[in-house]
């Protein structure tokens, strides 16, 4: 039997959704109208959300676009999702390297560091070439990253978080090129082992197989609220490209 890649056991946890659940939503629907008003594209546009897990962004989205579908590896994640399903907004399950739709979208987004998570840089290449194949002409695909130039300056600190009553023990290191995020943690007497792998690319990284994928980057933000990009200083990196 074949061993699951890491994010297949660790997003369809129900302990992802609690150790994650202090997400900021009212800054996740900011960042969509930062996005929206950016991108300018049309009300009755139609839109994905690749990598949507519970749907918070999509649901965002749905406010200002006709057509709105989120796609997501993690069947929980889905399920959930579907509870909030209306007229112009579906979820289905999907991986994103091979994903496919009937719809052709004037942009992708591919939100909350939703990418990089595989050990073959193909891997990667084949979710661009299927968002690309996904995308009308010049439609956008905006990728919503971590920050690896900052990531690689700061010391990477261990950390203990409490959520849910449960303790959370968090070891983070650079290895290989990758951020690697260790959660240990004990539930009703069991032990668990999760673990986070996340490919430090880099803006000229991005540049680089961007080019190599038939989409040309537009424009580089550093934060949520679409501030320049500073590769020292800024908490993210948030690119806007365009499928060539």
């Amino acid at each position: 039997m074949t061993k699951n890649e890491w994010f297949e056991d660790w997003f369809n946890s129900p302990f992802y959704h609690i150790l994650y659940k202090d997400r900021d939503y009212q800054e996740a629907a900011k960042f969509i109208h930062n996005l929206t008003e950016y991108l300018a594209l049309k009300n009755d546009a139609k839109v994905l959300d690749l990598g949507c897990g519970k749907g918070r962004h999509s649901l965002e989205l749905k406010k200002h676009y006709g057509t709105v579908l989120g796609i997501d590896l993690s069947i929980n994640s889905i399920n959930e999702a579907k509870k909030h399903e209306t007229k112009g907004l579906k979820f289905q399950t999907g991986d994103m390297r091979f994903f496919n739709s009937n719809l052709n979208f004037d942009a992708v987004f591919n939100l909350f560091t939703s990418f990089g998570y595989f050990n073959d840089i193909k891997d990667n290449l084949k979710v661009l070439s299927s968002c690309k194949d996904a995308l009308t002409k010049n439609g956008f695909l905006i990728l919503d990253y971590l920050n690896a130039e900052k990531i690689k300056l700061k010391k990477q600190n261990n950390e203990i978080k409490v959520v849910d009553q449960i303790e959370f023990h968090i070891e983070r290191k650079i290895e290989n090129e990758k951020i690697l995020k260790k959660i240990e943690f004990k539930h009703d007497n069991k032990s668990y082992n999760f673990e986070e792998k996340v490919q430090l690319f880099t803006l000229k990284d991005f540049i680089n197989i961007f080019e190599k994928s038939g989409f040309l980057l537009e424009k580089a933000f550093g934060s949520y609220k679409l501030e320049p990009f500073e590769k020292e200083n800024s908490d993210r990196l948030i690119l806007i490209a365009k499928n060539k």
